[in-house]
C-alpha cells in the first residue's frame, strides 16, 4: 500500500514546477486585491506539510471555497491547514488521496451529483490502507463499512482532520461520538427485507425534552468501545422492543400503559398497536403541551377517521379553532396512557365528568330524565346526523361489584357465533337459546339482556354538535317504525375493553325474550309496536298478579281454613 502512495507523490512532483508558477500568480493577485495568505498555511502546516501540500492549501485553506452540485447541494472545498497538519494522515499529503488531480489542468469543472455520491467515490481510496475486513472487526463499524448505501468514510471521519481514535474518544462525549456516524444517512437491511433508518437529526434531538441525555442513557449495551447488533427481524419488532427502556425513568406511566387497550393488543401479538415512541417519538420527544393541541395530538396517526369527525365536532372546533383548552381532546375522555374504549356506562361517566349539570338540565324538560340518561347514550341525541340502533348488552348481574356488568371473554363471542348458525344475525329463538344455555352453565352468573339506544359507529360517537342541534323530538324514537329500532345488535365487552357487536334480527324485539331486555328503556306505547305493548302489558299484569294472587290465597286460607280450625279447637277444649 505504501508504494502506491509514494508513486502518487512522485507523479505529483512532476507537475510541481508548473503548479508552483500558477500558485505564485494566484498569490500575487490575492495580495494585489488586499487579501492575505491564509494564516494556517504558514502556521503549523508550514512546519509539518510538504511544499506541494502548502501549495494546495494556498487556495483550499479559505472559508467559503465551495462548489454547487447537480442536486442543488453545496460541497465545501475548504481545508483547514492546521487541522490537516495535526491529523494522523498529514504524512500522506494531499496527493496521497487525491491522485486523480492533474496539476497542469487543475482546477477542473468536474460534474458532481451529490455530496454523498462524492464522499462515497472519494472514500474508495481509504480501502488501500483500511480493508473492509479490518473495519468489520471493529465494534463501531460492525460490518457497516461495505454496506450498500451506507455512510462513506469521509461522512463520519473528517477526511482532512482525522485524529487517533484514542485521542478522539478522550476528547468527545458519548453522544457526540455516536452522532459522528448516526447523523449521517445510515440504514441497515433487516431479515424482513425492510430498511431500518439509523440516522438521527441532531437538531431535532437537541430541541427535544431530552437535550442533555447521553445516547447510552437509553441505548444500554452501547458505548464507545461496545456496539451491539440489532437482532429484530422487522422494523416494528425493533420499535416495540426498544419501548421498554422508557420505564427506567417513567415507571408510573409505563404501569398505566400496561393496563391500557394498547398494551393488551401488544400482548395479543398485535404489533401494530402503539408503544411509547409511536406517540411521543424516540429522539424528538416534545413537551406535554404539544400533544394537547389539536394539531399535535398523536392519536390521529392511527385513528384518522375518528379524529376527523372529532375535529369537525363542537369539541374539536371549540378547542382547535377558538383555542378553548377546557374543551376535551382525546386523552380527556380516553385517558393518555391507560387508554380504554369509552363505551356503555363509561361513555356516560366521561360525559358527566365535564357536564355534571346535565342531569338537572334534562330534568327540566325531559320526562323520566333519569331513565333516558341510563338507556340512551349521549351521542344518540347529541350527534343528530349519526345512525342509531338498539343495542342489547349481555350482562352478568352477579358481577364483582354486585351490579350488572357486561359479560366479557372470547368464549362468549364464540358462543354467539355458534348460536347464529346461519350467520345472518341472531333471531329470537337463537337469542333465547343463547341466554338459556348461558344461565344453565353458570346459574350464579344471572345472565340478562339490557337494551339501550346507541350510535352505530365510533365515528358517529365523535360527531357531537352544539346542544341547540341535539335531538329533542320524542317522535324520533317514540313512533311506529322509529329508525333506531330497525337495527339491533347483541353486544359483549371484549377482553381489551372494546364493545363487540353481533347483528340480530330486529324482530327479536317482538319476542317474549324482549320483555326483559327492552323493558329497561321502553315504555308501553312508546314505539307504537303493538306486539311489544301487548307483551309488556302481559308482563306487567303477570308481575302484579303474583302478589295479588298470593295475598288473595292467604286471605282465603286464613278465612275458610285456618280460622274454622282454630274455632273448632277452642270449642273442644
Amino acid at each position: 500500500m505504501a508504494s502506491s502512495i509514494i508513486e502518487v507523490h512522485a507523479k505529483a512532483s512532476r507537475y510541481s514546477a508548473g503548479f508552483t508558477a500558477t500558485i505564485v500568480a494566484a498569490l500575487f493577485t490575492l495580495i494585489a486585491a488586499g487579501a492575505a495568505t491564509p494564516s494556517s498555511a504558514v502556521g503549523i502546516a508550514a512546519d509539518v506539510l510538504t511544499e506541494d501540500d502548502q501549495n494546495c492549501l494556498a487556495c483550499h485553506d479559505s472559508e467559503g471555497m465551495e462548489k454547487d452540485l447537480v442536486n442543488g447541494e453545496i460541497l465545501s472545498l475548504a481545508v483547514q491547514g492546521d487541522g490537516f497538519a495535526a491529523s494522523v494522515h498529514s504524512w500522506v499529503g494531499c496527493a496521497g488521496c487525491h491522485g486523480d488531480v492533474d496539476l497542469e489542468s487543475h482546477p477542473q469543472d468536474k460534474r458532481i451529483d451529490s455530496r454523498h455520491g462524492y464522499a462515497a467515490a472519494a472514500s474508495e481510496i481509504c480501502a488501500d490502507c483500511h480493508s473492509a475486513a479490518d473495519l468489520a472487526e471493529g465494534p463501531a463499524h460492525h460490518a457497516r463499512a461495505a454496506a450498500a448505501a451506507g455512510a462513506a468514510c469521509s461522512e463520519c471521519h473528517n477526511p482532512h482532520a482525522v485524529t487517533a481514535i484514542a485521542e478522539w474518544k478522550a476528547a468527545t462525549t458519548e453522544t457526540a461520538y455516536c452522532l459522528t456516524c448516526h447523523k449521517q444517512p445510515l440504514s441497515m437491511r433487516l431479515a424482513s427485507g425492510e430498511t431500518l433508518s439509523l440516522a438521527i437529526d441532531e437538531a431535532v434531538l437537541r430541541s427535544s425534552v431530552h437535550p442533555d441525555h447521553e445516547c447510552t442513557d437509553c441505548h444500554a449495551g452501547f458505548a464507545m468501545d461496545a456496539h451491539e447488533s440489532i437482532e429484530n427481524a422487522s422494523t416494528r419488532e425493533h420499535v416495540v422492543a426498544r419501548a421498554g427502556i422508557c420505564g427506567d425513568c417513567h415507571a408510573d406511566k409505563v404501569e398505566q400503559y400496561e393496563g391500557s387497550i394498547h398494551a393488551i393488543l401488544i400482548g395479543d401479538g398485535n404489533l401494530a398497536a402503539p408503544v411509547c415512541s409511536d406517540c411521543h417519538g424516540s429522539h424528538s420527544v416534545r413537551p406535554k403541551a404539544v400533544y394537547e393541541t389539536v394539531s399535535g395530538v398523536p392519536c390521529k396517526a392511527c385513528h384518522a377517521e375518528i379524529f376527523d369527525a372529532y375535529a369537525e365536532s363542537m369539541h374539536g372546533r371549540v378547542r382547535g379553532v377558538l383555542g378553548h383548552f377546557e374543551a376535551p381532546i382525546c386523552a380527556d375522555c380516553h385517558r393518555a396512557h391507560e387508554v380504554d374504549a369509552v363505551s356503555g356506562g363509561r361513555l356516560r361517566e366521561a360525559c358527566l365528568g365535564c357536564h355534571g349539570e346535565a342531569t338537572g338540565a334534562h330534568e327540566e324538560w325531559l320526562p323520566n330524565a333519569a331513565l333516558h340518561l341510563e338507556a340512551v347514550s349521549c351521542p344518540a341525541c347529541h350527534a343528530p346526523e349519526a345512525q342509531r340502533r338498539v343495542e342489547l348488552q349481555l350482562l352478568d348481574g352477579a358481577g364483582r361489584t354486585g351490579a350488572s356488568e357486561p359479560i366479557a371473554g372470547p368464549q362468549i363471542a364464540a358462543r354467539i357465533r355458534t348460536a347464529d348458525a346461519d350467520a345472518d344475525g341472531l333471531n329470537a329463538v337463537e337469542l333465547w337459546n343463547l341466554v338459556r344455555d348461558l344461565k344453565r352453565e353458570d346459574p350464579s352468573a344471572e345472565v340478562a339482556l339490557q337494551g339501550r339506544i346507541a350510535v352505530q359507529t365510533g365515528v358517529d360517537a365523535h360527531q357531537l354538535s352544539n346542544k341547540t342541534r341535539a335531538v329533542r323530538e320524542c317522535a324520533s324514537c317514540h313512533r311506529q317504525g322509529a329508525d333506531p329500532f330497525q337495527r339491533v345488535t347483541v353486544s359483549i365487552i371484549g377482553h381489551d375493553g372494546r364493545s363487540q357487536h353481533y347483528n340480530a334480527d330486529k324482530d327479536v324485539l317482538n319476542s317474549v325474550l324482549s320483555v326483559n331486555s327492552v323493558s329497561g328503556f321502553y315504555a308501553i306505547g312508546g314505539t307504537r309496536i303493538k306486539l311489544l305493548d301487548i307483551l309488556l302489558a302481559l308482563a306487567f299484569l303477570g308481575g302484579i298478579s303474583v302478589p295479588i294472587g298470593h295475598v288473595t290465597v292467604k286471605w282465603l286460607y286464613e278465612r275458610y281454613v285456618k280460622k274454622p280450625q282454630e274455632q273448632g279447637a277452642s270449642r273442644g277444649s
